[in-house]
């Protein structure tokens, strides 16, 4: 059926659906919360095939969605502004974390040793195709039937809280995420963009472990 005219599915079935995969993922991460990175990437992409097989039940939920317009106060123009000062502003912080902790390790030479690798933009390009399929799975499937079934501000909340889990065990990077995970829900309702999400995905995911926690990514996926 031509997805322009495929009608939408029941909220009972999306309720079904999502017990059923929230359940699963649910005690996949408990039990496998010591599985390495490249698992993560093999469930992602079979996530998306998922997905994109229920590519027209997705899109019926969407365009029943009424999104606020670019002119509209909160709207797509101002979610991408929103955007941009949030990601701006947590990189600025992450930077500066980083240049205290280098410097507390080895003086100015540890701190330029810890902000100034390149390897960051290498591993912020490798980062953006992973961060565009995390957002694809959370924004365009998660959100969209959370929407279908709640509000919108505990189908934002919800989603973020999502994205968090999957990040368990790591405490304080599921903290960060629940933050994260907000901006980007409530951007992507408003302006149904995914490409911006990922860039700025990629860019915290990236100077969080380069400059906060000291990791070089580059070298570790090598």
């Amino acid at each position: 059926m031509d997805s322009r005219h495929a009608n939408p599915p029941t909220r009972a079935s999306v309720l079904l659906e999502l017990g059923i995969v929230g359940t699963l993922a649910a005690l996949f991460v408990i039990f496998f919360s010591g599985r390495p990175g490249y698992v993560d990437v093999a469930l992602g992409l079979i996530a998306v095939a998922l997905i994109a097989a229920s590519t027209n039940r997705s899109r019926a939920i969407w365009r029943r969605m009424r999104r606020p317009s670019s002119e509209h106060v909160g709207g797509s123009g101002m979610a991408s502004r929103r955007l941009l000062i949030f990601t701006v502003s947590v990189a600025v912080a992450f930077l500066l974390i980083g240049v205290l902790r280098g410097y507390g390790e080895n003086g100015w030479l540890g701190a330029w040793q810890r902000v100034g690798n390149w390897h960051l933009l290498a591993a912020c390009a490798l980062y953006f195709p992973w961060a565009l399929l995390q957002q694809f799975v959370f924004q365009f499937y998660l959100l969209g039937r959370l929407l279908w079934l709640l509000a919108y501000w505990p189908a934002v909340i919800i989603t973020a809280f999502a994205y968090s889990a999957v990040h368990y065990p790591r405490v304080p990077v599921m903290i960060g995420t629940v933050f994260a995970g907000v901006i980007w829900a409530a951007t992507y309702y408003r302006n149904g963009k995914l490409l911006p999400l990922a860039l700025s995905h990629a860019i915290l995911g990236s100077t969080l472990h380069y400059w906060v926690f000291g990791r070089d990514l580059a070298v570790l996926w090598t």
